[in-house]
């Protein structure tokens, strides 16, 4: 086989760079009051067919929401990967040092946040509000279950290319954000009837050198296998790791395989 010309990527072919390695992603999951087995089998491979991902799952928490994964005793995890999804439920975990470590790896490495429902409300019991930070918004509750009617408010961003407007949910919690920051990019929204007041549920955050996608819908594995979530989850995925093109596409090389 020829040598690859002297700073130029290696080819497949003569003239035809190689494709790009795929987005190194992690999957945190566990926790209680969700379906998170049967969720883990649709989401990683719900993505990995809209995208060029390569997966590696963490369900070692099991079903406990005070557990300290193995993972996050370092910031070891950070060289890994380019991206960490967080569809979990920690809800009672509470240790400042932990989960200050956490926020901070993100902010400090780089490395993406896609934060999904049940990880928005981990760690809201604690002292501290460093993962609300990495997230652009805090949240203490949430709405009964109840359908919701979805309102984009950023119609040109890349990440709602796609989205119905408005887009009518099955039965699904709305979480009241009780502080934002304005580093926050609300992107969608929906009414609480509790509250008469309207929250974004769909937004993205820059911390420090993180990008991070939120979305606070994802409650029930019926609205998860939707082909309209995945869709766009899909989207917020990319968007962290710089690999969404303005048209709501992924960037050439990192279309699924």
């Amino acid at each position: 086989m020829a040598a690859a010309p002297e700073g130029g990527a290696r080819s497949t072919q003569a003239g035809a760079p190689s494709a790009p390695p795929p987005i190194r992603a992690l999957y945190v999951t566990g926790g209680g009051f969700h379906e998170f087995v049967k969720q883990e089998s649709i989401l990683p491979p719900g993505i990995a067919s809209r995208a060029k991902v390569n997966w590696t799952i963490d369900h070692t928490a099991g079903t406990s929401t005070e557990v300290l994964i193995e993972r996050h005793k370092d910031t070891a995890w950070t060289k890994d990967f380019d991206v960490v999804l967080y569809n979990m439920s920690f809800s009672f975990v509470v240790d400042v040092p932990w989960i200050e470590r956490l926020a901070h790896a993100h902010r400090d490495s780089g490395v993406g946040a896609v934060i999904l429902h049940g990880a928005v409300h981990s760690y809201r019991r604690s002292e501290t509000r460093a993962w609300g930070e990495l997230m652009g918004a805090f949240s203490l509750r949430h709405d009964s279950q109840r359908p919701l009617t979805v309102q984009v408010v950023a119609p040109n961003h890349p990440i709602t290319k796609g989205l119905p407007n408005p887009w009518v949910t099955t039965k699904e919690e709305l979480y009241e954000l009780v502080q934002t920051w304005p580093s926050m990019t609300p992107l969608a929204e929906a009414h609480s009837v509790e509250s008469n007041k309207s929250y974004p549920l769909v937004w993205t955050n820059t911390h420090g050198k993180a990008k991070v996608f939120v979305t606070s819908l994802g409650h029930n594995t019926e609205i998860i296998e939707n082909p309209v979530y995945l869709d766009l989850v899909t989207r917020g995925l990319l968007w962290t790791v710089g690999k969404l093109q303005d048209d709501g596409t992924p960037r050439p090389g990192y279309a699924a395989r």
